[in-house]
């Protein structure tokens, strides 16, 4: 009788350990999954924050630019060339924001599941960093423009939601390299085969992105 019951629990430890580190291994997989979706949300809310500024910054820009071309139409020279290359400016934000949306909505709401998919997000994203950056610049040779105080409450929110969108995308690749790893390593890649729980990509710096200055004006 005792051997037959130890034969029984010998049996019943060999079906049941298995299937339960077979749980506990999908279960941790699906929360590392889960983790880099709720990372990639918050890249994508700080990227529509920026996106949301970025109008009423233009329409701030317009209305001054409006406002010197009324008062100086009479003005040639360096002052109506740097004018011409404000709007210059201002049109390419848009056209680079316009893109970026774009892609984001074709996403929707999902992380990129490949990574020449991810590296063009991130391409379009930092084009519009580097125009914005630029019209900023550019508000540094109209001490009108950059006092005003809608512009400058405007400056400070887009340089706040600069550093978060490179908080986010930082917590990102540090969720899908958790999640990759537990994918390669046994035995949770056997796991992730039979699950189907594939391999994401992540953010790759870029020099031009390391080396960006920061939104702030001097």
């Amino acid at each position: 009788m005792n051997k037959g019951v130890s034969s029984l629990v010998a049996v019943v430890l060999l079906l049941v350990v298995p299937l339960l580190i077979w749980s506990w291994l999908h279960n941790d997989l699906v929360s590392k999954e889960e983790a880099t979706y709720a990372a990639w949300a918050q890249v994508e809310s700080n990227y529509q924050r920026r996106a949301d500024l970025i109008p009423a910054l233009v329409e701030t820009v317009s209305r001054y630019l409006r406002h010197e071309s009324d008062t100086l139409t009479r003005v040639v020279g360096e002052r109506g060339e740097g004018l011409e290359r404000f709007q210059k400016t201002v049109d390419g934000l848009l056209a680079a924001q316009r893109e970026s949306t774009e892609q984001m909505a074709a996403l929707e709401g999902r992380p990129p599941a490949d990574e020449s998919t991810l590296e063009a997000v991130a391409r379009a994203q930092e084009s519009v960093g580097a125009r914005l950056r630029g019209l900023l610049a550019l508000a540094e040779d109209y001490p009108e423009l950059r006092s005003a105080d809608h512009f400058l409450e405007l400056q400070a929110q887009l340089e706040g939601t600069e550093n978060r969108i490179n908080v986010a995308r930082m917590r990102f690749n540090e969720a899908v390299r958790a999640f990759n790893g537990a994918t390669r390593r046994l035995p949770g890649n056997l796991v992730a085969a039979v699950g189907n729980f594939r391999r994401k990509a992540y953010f790759q710096a870029e020099d031009d992105a390391r080396d960006a200055a920061p939104l702030g004006l001097e």
